[in-house]
């Protein structure tokens, strides 16, 4: 049986829909009944409600080592999509919780089922950042003197242990996606922009990121859960895009105000002056860092080419694919 951790979030739900279409039957862990149930409403949109009924639903929690251990009984892969997802200072002993300790003991279990494959969703936060590259990919080296964003070490922390997992005999492959676009599921990053966008919007920052739609990431994980590939890493990037170019696309597309400001590191640094002497004062909770205001005003691109000379692979293109995505 495939395990599918994080059914309930962009990339778990959709993936568990590919599997599903493919004949695969699938176990996926949920931790809360309303979280499940938005999983139903993506596959009920789809009108695949058939297939939700083949899924074998086991409770458990990352942070709950019996409930995953129940959980893993006749398990035989893994894909491992479930994170906390935050930039915020105040959640770092959260993040470290989930994602780290979570992914320790997923890790530990597929050890000791003897797993034929782990797959694991990780995240552009956890690539190096080595400040001499001109552009970033898999064999950019982690700089351990650079500040990073505590969501950042948790993914790095996270992959540490699937790395220790493939010491011990799983063979593993792990992906690192840009910003993934899709929808379907509350709260996706897309749905947040738009949110702001409607809201009005004012500032953008000057950097850039990668973005990749949900499908591909979907399909790179399947693909290379079957294939022989083993013991590697793939940047998930199709395009790198200015902030401003993301929300001024957005915007247009949506018939709103496009933001002209560009948001200068300086006054992203005076805030986080003031938040943090807040923060000391037990006034507010901290949320930024220096680590994620850096990565707002990089502009070096990200490499996601490997996974495509790999698998022979072509990525949606991203405009195309917003366009989509915002018509309906």
């Amino acid at each position: 049986m495939i395990l599918v951790t994080g059914a309930t979030g962009l990339v778990g739900a959709h993936l568990c829909l590919e599997l599903l279409e493919k004949e695969i039957l699938i176990v996926a862990l949920f931790r809360r009944d309303k979280k499940k149930e938005a999983t139903r409403a993506f596959f009920s949109a789809k009108n695949k409600l058939n297939l939700f009924e083949q899924i074998e639903w086991r409770k458990a929690d990352l942070c709950n080592l019996p409930e995953l251990t129940e959980a893993f009984k006749g398990i035989t892969q893994v894909y491992h999509c479930a994170a906390y997802i935050s930039m915020a200072y105040h959640k770092q002993v959260y993040l470290q919780e989930v994602n780290q300790q979570g992914t320790a003991y997923i890790a530990n279990l597929c050890i000791e089922n003897k797993v034929e494959k782990l797959a694991y969703v990780s995240s552009i936060a956890a690539l190096g950042s080595e400040t001499t590259s001109a552009a970033i990919d898999e064999t950019t080296p982690w700089n351990p003197t650079l500040e990073k964003t505590p969501y950042a070490y948790s993914k790095y922390g996270a992959e540490l242990e699937v790395w220790r997992a493939s010491q011990e005999g799983v063979p593993v492959v792990i992906v690192n996606p840009g910003v993934i676009l899709g929808a379907g599921m509350p709260r996706t990053p897309l749905d947040q922009l738009t949110e702001q966008i409607r809201k009005g919007m004012r500032f953008y920052p000057r950097g850039k990121t990668g973005y990749v739609a949900v499908e591909d990431v979907v399909d790179v994980l399947i693909r290379l859960m079957k294939s022989d590939v083993k013991n590697e890493r793939f940047i998930l990037v199709a395009e790198n895009w200015f902030f401003k170019d993301m929300i001024e696309f957005t915007a247009q597309a949506l018939g709103k105000k496009v933001p002209t400001l560009a948001l200068k590191p300086s006054l992203l640094y005076i805030a986080w002056f003031f938040e943090t002497c807040l923060s000391v004062l037990k006034l507010r909770r901290k949320f930024l860092t220096r680590a994620l205001i850096k990565s707002l005003s990089d502009t070096r691109d990200i490499d996601g080419s490997k996974i495509q000379k790999t698998l022979k692979f072509n990525y949606r293109p991203i405009a195309d694919y917003l366009n989509k995505l915002l018509s309906t």
